[in-house]
């Protein structure tokens, strides 16, 4: 009777165990999954850190994405320009989220000249510009966690792509 016993737990142990580790592999599946989007199908750099600045994020899978944190890296020839930070949310299936964040940079006048002339480039308003826009890049990173361990989902983007694809109509699929 005490063996049963113990073949019971050791089983309910197991089951607990792959459904904890399962629902956090899928979690990291739904965020590979995430779409981006500007509010509007509109996006600026230059709005980065205007105080209501806000990205649409589409989950278009069957299964709820959560996050401790976003965060949006901006580099310049190499160098961390700043980061757009979104705190923690959980995104429902099918549905898509108006997330708010907050710009942090060391130096924000020289990130809003840069995003003013990149906003420009890239939108066709202005093609004199001479900075060359290959030297800026964009990371995301949903911060997360599987079983208890700190873990990233990461894309690189050139600042075109990026841009391009928060600007695009046909983007988000919710």
């Amino acid at each position: 009777m005490n063996m049963e016993k113990h073949k019971i737990i050791g089983f309910i142990a197991i089951i607990i165990i792959i459904g904890t580790v399962g629902s956090s592999l899928l979690n990291v599946y739904a965020l590979e999954q995430l779409e981006f989007g500007g509010i509007d199908n509109l996006f600026r750099f230059f709005s980065l850190y205007a105080v209501d600045s806000k990205i649409n994020i589409c989950n278009n899978s069957l299964i709820p994405a959560n996050y401790n944190e976003l965060d949006i890296l901006i580099y310049f020839e190499k160098e961390l320009l700043g980061t757009y930070v979104i705190d923690s949310e959980i995104i429902m299936p099918n549905s898509i989220l108006k997330a708010d964040g907050k710009y942090v940079s060391e130096s924000i006048e020289y990130s809003q000249t840069l995003f003013m002339h990149f906003d420009h480039l890239f939108s066709g308003s202005d093609n004199t510009i001479r900075i060359d826009p290959r030297k800026m890049d964009v990371v995301t990173q949903f911060q997360t966690t599987i079983v208890g361990i700190p873990y990233v989902v990461s894309d690189q983007y050139t600042a075109f792509d990026f841009w391009n694809m928060l600007n695009g109509e046909e983007n988000l699929t919710c």
